[in-house]
């Protein structure tokens, strides 16, 4: 078995465990009015307690080309190129993710945000790539000589070939919000993942999507500060992408895609169902970071949509692409109304 099969086992595993370990994780509680929480690192020692790879290492693990340091400067973590691939469900996307030890109260009138400065190279990104593949069972398709009686091509923007990512992720609903940094990109992403995906119960294809909302040019080599912002109240349920600053995009009724909303969105990808109003579940979320690959056709091999299943062979899946990305002052700001 090769390494990256290996990855995929690993992932496998720790995705029924994730619930438990993350229930059982410290709780820090939001309090009247405004607080911060500095959640970094300066030496690999306290990486580890503030951190757990709950997929396992993936890009880390040895023989593969990742790397791994942190000092008082961030934490960097290298994978060039990427050597973790999968035609399998999601498995495909995480090269490495960390998530906090930590969980963070969301206040049942308020705001929780997390923000940190990101850099990100993307070497072996190509503009322009085309992604081939066919309509069929994961694995199905294993190369682009095999005969193929329903193609799939689809071209993959540099933050999906490889991205730096920064994630707010609530696990009981699978619902996320992520930014993806690449050398010469950013986009704002939010998800649901169903429960085919997170084991956690109640999450049927009709309430999962993926869905890139915005993306902008950026400077190459440049640090970035950013932030994802969740705000609920009595009326409102939304979410905030900042970017150096400043308001990049804001999504209201979290947990209804964008395209059932009739909101812009660069086209990827097309809901299948209505999703539902999470607005009372969300009550808490963890930090994730890491490097990730986003390649793959929603529904993502969905056993409830096999007409939708797309296998692409690892050739198209891992072509010398790869991703540096460091992370440094991460911020946790809690506000209550």
């Amino acid at each position: 078995m090769n390494e990256g099969r290996r990855g995929v086992v690993a992932l496998t595993v720790t995705m029924v465990l994730a619930g438990t370990m993350l229930a059982d994780a410290t709780h820090v509680g939001a309090n009247e009015g405004t607080t911060n929480v500095k959640y970094d690192a300066d030496s690999a020692a306290e990486y580890h307690q503030l951190w757990a790879n709950i997929y396992g290492p993936l890009e880390l693990t040895p023989g593969n080309s990742g790397t791994f340091s942190v000092t008082k400067h961030g934490t960097q973590v290298s994978a060039v190129p990427f050597d973790v691939g999968a035609d399998f469900s999601v498995f495909d996307h995480l090269k490495y993710i960390a998530i906090s030890s930590q969980s963070f109260d969301m206040p049942a009138s308020g705001s929780l945000e997390f923000s940190v400065d990101m850099t990100a190279e993307t070497p072996g990104t190509q503009d322009g790539r085309v992604i081939h593949g066919c309509y069929g069972p994961p694995g199905s398709f294993t190369a682009l000589t095999d005969p193929c009686d329903h193609s799939y091509a689809q071209v993959a923007r540099e933050g999906q070939q490889a991205g730096v990512v920064l994630n707010m992720v609530n696990f009981e609903t699978g619902q996320l919000f992520d930014w993806f940094l690449s050398g010469n990109a950013a986009f704002a992403l939010i998800e649901r993942l169903p429960t085919a995906v997170t084991g956690s119960p109640g999450t049927g294809i009709d309430l999962a999507y993926t869905q890139i909302i915005k993306e902008v040019t950026v400077q190459p080599g440049k640090k970035h500060n950013v932030a994802i912002r969740y705000t609920r109240g009595p009326n409102e349920s939304y979410v905030e992408y900042f970017l150096d600053g400043k308001l990049f995009t804001r999504v209201d009724d979290v947990g209804v895609p964008l395209d059932k909303q009739n909101v812009s969105f660069t086209g990827y990808a097309p809901s299948i169902g209505n999703g539902e109003p999470l607005k009372d579940r969300l009550d808490s979320f963890v930090i994730g970071h890491g490097l990730f690959s986003l390649l793959d056709a929603f529904p993502y091999q969905h056993p409830d949509a096999p007409d939708l299943s797309v296998s692409i062979p690892l050739s198209e899946r891992l072509f010398g692409q790869g991703a540096v990305g460091t992370w440094d002052k991460f911020v946790v700001t809690t506000k209550t109304q």
